[in-house]
């Protein structure tokens, strides 16, 4: 996620030296907002608390649920600019961990960006990719050393479109504004 929000930045700091406007960029009206918070919020909770009580079957089922209403909202604001690209890396995503329990972590990748000791217990929502890794392409096996995190290709896709989603709001004209260019 902080890779996504740190493309946002760069997207709109780019678009605002391009002319845009912070203001164009508030007004993004996004629809059914409260299911991504909810979802992230479970997301971050499973992050920090690790519960003992949740079992691989029930934590697979709890991220699998909460992406699929993050892909829910993306789809839901599909007219808005990169939101079907960043539902399509998240889709990846999905695809990957449904297809192994949990997201494959390279520990080469984990080792290039000081984690390797982290793979020692990965959590509900990680797993070491290995020889029996299905999909291992779409695993976290890109290192970003810069940040100490491992991504996947649907992560760079997901941050892709919510870049996109950045610059193309913060250039976008207001709808009126529009309106009378045409019209005049």
């Amino acid at each position: 996620m902080i890779v996504a929000l740190m493309v946002a930045v760069l997207a709109t700091v780019v678009a605002l030296l391009r002319g845009g406007s912070l203001d164009r960029l508030a007004a993004t009206q996004l629809r059914w907002l409260p299911l991504l918070f909810g979802a992230l919020l479970v997301q971050v909770a499973l992050d920090f608390s690790d519960p003992s009580w949740l079992d691989d079957a029930a934590g697979l089922g709890v991220l699998l649920a909460t992406n699929a209403v993050v892909v829910g909202f993306l789809v839901l604001n599909r007219e808005l600019p990169g939101m079907k690209l960043a539902a399509l890396g998240l889709f990846l995503n999905v695809v990957v961990i449904g297809a192994n329990g949990a997201m494959p972590v390279s520990e080469s990748a984990a080792a290039t960006v000081g984690l390797a000791d982290e793979l020692s217990d990965p959590g509900v929502k990680h797993e070491v990719l290995d020889s029996d890794t299905r999909l291992g392409f779409l695993g976290d096996v890109i290192p970003v050393p810069g940040l100490g995190k491992i991504i996947s290709v649907g992560d760079v896709v997901l941050a892709a479109g919510i870049g996109l989603l950045a610059y193309r709001r913060t250039l976008e004209e207001p709808q009126g504004a529009r309106e009378e260019a045409t019209s005049g």
